[in-house]
């Protein structure tokens, strides 16, 4: 049995020290409630470019500009495999999404512990660079 792949980018935006965080929808399939990075899932002939700029316009209401690719990982989810590369991104304009804070990266541990691969990458990324 072939196993789905689905391929989603995590941003991470920086002010000062501080990463701007988003918190998941009660309702949501995999991970309700976890505060974690801005995310998406890229959809066919969709660019890293692309999906960055509707993550910012459609998910924060801002416009976000990519830096620099961060890390990537992979992981099984129950019923397909994500991989997913993190990217830093600099945004104009003050998100509009209903619940996003300015937090330490630390912050997002409680993510990584249920589950979050993008809270996961984005704690390995800050241990390795300081």
């Amino acid at each position: 049995m072939l196993i789905p792949v689905k391929h989603s980018v995590a941003v991470m935006i920086f002010n000062g020290d501080k990463v701007l965080s988003v918190r998941r929808p009660d309702d949501d399939d995999e991970l309700p409630g976890v505060w974690g990075l801005p995310a998406g899932t890229l959809r066919p002939s969709e660019t890293i470019n692309d999906l960055i700029g509707r993550i910012g316009r459609d998910k924060l209401g801002v416009d976000l500009t990519l830096v620099c690719k961060v890390a990537s990982g992979r992981q099984m989810r129950r019923l397909y495999l994500l991989q997913m590369e993190l990217w830093e991104a600099s945004l104009a304009g003050r998100p509009s999404h209903p619940n996003w804070r300015w937090a330490a990266i630390d912050s997002l541990r409680p993510g990584a512990e249920a589950g979050s691969l993008c809270c996961t990458l984005a704690i390995q990324t800050k241990s390795r660079i300081g």
